[in-house]
């Protein structure tokens, strides 16, 4: 090799090596080398990591809402100009994505530790952080497309690509959950683009690289394991989950995803499947389930110990302080999300019951007070109002859909309690919201787990003193199948259960000792408990 062809090729490894050291922090002076190299003047504001960074001085230092607003413009001009060379365009949103993440930071712990997510600011807030995962997304999978398509610095730009694809899914999975965040329908281009960046990790060997995501990152990542986590996080069923209890799920199987394994094979450990060769969202599988190499499994039975060890935790108003939620949360919030993914560890869910399709209406009242209060219109032979009804989709023996359009929509939400009443009885039912999920054509979709086909309204007192004390109304679950009842569930106002105190209460012409067992369930304006009942004569 002659000399002259010697320098040039020692100039072209040395450029290499030089992407490499801007990956791992260590420099941005290789970026202006492959400019020589490969690329032509560019005209753009942020030509280079220079203009760059320059630029990004002047962002507001105190208003993070404001700089991620600003710096979301700049990743869409920086996307969208094509007179970037392929190296220095992904210097520069390396530049701009890191900065971004420092706002998506702080904006996410002051959106997710909000008292209520839906006033003003909570809304303004979702928007900008979905705006700017929508566009992270779109520049890595840009220069994904350009490496793919053979771009001219492709073959110096290889080393570059594990970063790359790991941000891209990563951006990826936070722009899914700022759609699920409002049960947004999201088209399945998401799973194309999932199964394309995984397949083409594995296909040139850079799957299981191990690196630093972000420079703030102490932990190591690496494609499949970014991967792994945006696939248990969505099958775990987010549309089941409260706004803030998707991202403390996200969270908490960041903090548990060493253990998230995916496999090619079929194990007894598999809980979920998602299809390489045709991608759709993960779904759940058994052993017996059509095995094809295209398959990969997800399996999660790595962090049920610690789960179960935090549930304990939880269960003693305890968060322990290494799990980082993004933010400080309480004991309550996070222990739905616990919950929630290990009911799912635990057993996979089985539907009780045969589900119909059926038209129809159903008369449905939102709310505890609301509940309260047509039980009461009935009670006393009254006219009941207010209600709402809702277009049955389907129904099974436990629970129903229903789809509803319109104003209102906004205000249900997972957990809400449904006061239900079938046309053509005169008893009330009463149901829980388990799955919201939007169709797409202004319409919100919603499962609903029916807890009693009928309620009464009771008044319980403190047992101490005789039962002499105030009466306080509740409404008392009738057993579905009708049996005798040795436990009895209350639904009773929020804050008003306690392990400690027994009630007395007449039902059906009886009197009953209530002695408490357990809290099923709660939300803001009620709770579920369970207590053991001993006749009084």
């Amino acid at each position: 090799m002659s000399d002259m062809y010697s320098r040039h090729f020692i100039d072209y490894i040395a450029g290499v090596g030089r992407v490499w050291d801007v990956i791992n922090g260590r420099g941005l002076e290789g970026y202006s080398m492959l400019a020589r190299l490969f690329g032509k003047k560019c005209n753009h504001p942020m030509a280079d990591v220079k203009s760059a960074q320059a630029l990004l001085a002047g962002l507001p230092k105190n208003d993070m809402l404001k700089s991620a607003v600003e710096l979301t413009d700049w990743l869409e001009s920086v996307t969208d100009c094509e007179a970037f060379g392929l190296a220095d365009q992904f210097a520069v949103i390396n530049v701009l994505d890191e900065r971004a993440q420092q706002c998506s930071r702080k904006l996410q712990a002051e959106y997710f530790t909000l008292l209520d997510l839906h006033v003003f600011q909570g809304n303004r807030l979702c928007l900008v952080l979905g705006n700017l995962a929508r566009q992270t997304t779109q520049a890595y999978l840009m220069l994904f497309n350009r490496y793919c398509k053979g771009d001219k610095e492709a073959v110096a730009f290889k080393a570059s690509l594990p970063l790359l694809v790991a941000r891209a899914v990563r951006a990826e999975r936070e722009c899914l959950k700022y759609a699920s965040l409002h049960y947004a329908p999201h088209e399945n281009a998401v799973w194309d683009t999932l199964a394309q960046l995984y397949r083409h990790a594995g296909q040139q060997n850079y799957l299981d690289t191990r690196l630093r995501l972000y420079s703030t990152n102490t932990e190591l990542t690496s494609v499949k394991f970014e991967a792994g986590q945006m696939l248990a996080w969505y099958a775990c069923g987010v549309n089941s989950l409260s706004t803030r209890g998707m991202h403390l799920a996200e969270r908490l199987i960041g903090h548990y995803g060493d253990a998230i394994e995916i496999t090619a094979r079929l194990t007894e450990h598999a809980l979920f499947g998602f299809d390489l060769a045709h991608p759709f969202e993960p779904v759940r599988v058994a052993l017996d389930s059509t095995v094809h190499p295209q398959m990969r499994y997800i399996g999660m039975a790595g962090m049920q110990a610690g789960l179960e060890t935090l549930l304990n935790s939880l269960e003693k108003d305890f968060v322990p302080p290494e799990i980082n939620l993004g933010g400080v949360f309480r004991a309550e919030w996070v222990l739905e999300a616990v919950k929630h993914i290990v009911a799912v560890l635990r057993s996979p869910p089985l539907r009780s019951g045969k589900r119909l399709e059926m038209g129809g209406i159903m008369k449905v009242v939102s709310g505890y007070d609301n509940l309260l209060e047509r039980c009461l219109d009935l009670a006393q032979q009254g006219k009941a109002c207010a209600f709402e009804e809702w277009a049955l989709d389907n129904v099974s023996a436990s629970g129903f859909s229903a789809i509803l359009k319109g104003r209102g929509i906004e205000s249900i939400g997972i957990a809400n309690l449904l006061g239900i009443q079938v046309m053509g009885t005169r008893h009330l039912g009463v149901a829980v919201v388990r799955r919201l999920l939007q169709d797409g054509k202004g319409g919100l979709q919603v499962g609903a787990e029916v807890l009693a086909n009928q309620v009464a309204l009771v008044n319980v007192r403190q047992s101490v003193g005789g039962g002499s004390g105030n009466a306080l109304p509740v409404l008392w679950l009738y057993e579905k199948s009708g049996s005798k009842q040795e436990v009895a569930r209350l639904l009773l106002p929020a804050g008003s259960f306690s392990m400690n105190r027994s009630l007395v209460s007449r039902f059906e012409e009886k009197n009953y000792l209530l002695i408490p067992v357990g809290l099923e369930e709660s939300n803001e304006d009620y709770e579920l408990a369970s207590f053991r009942t001993i006749e009084q004569v």
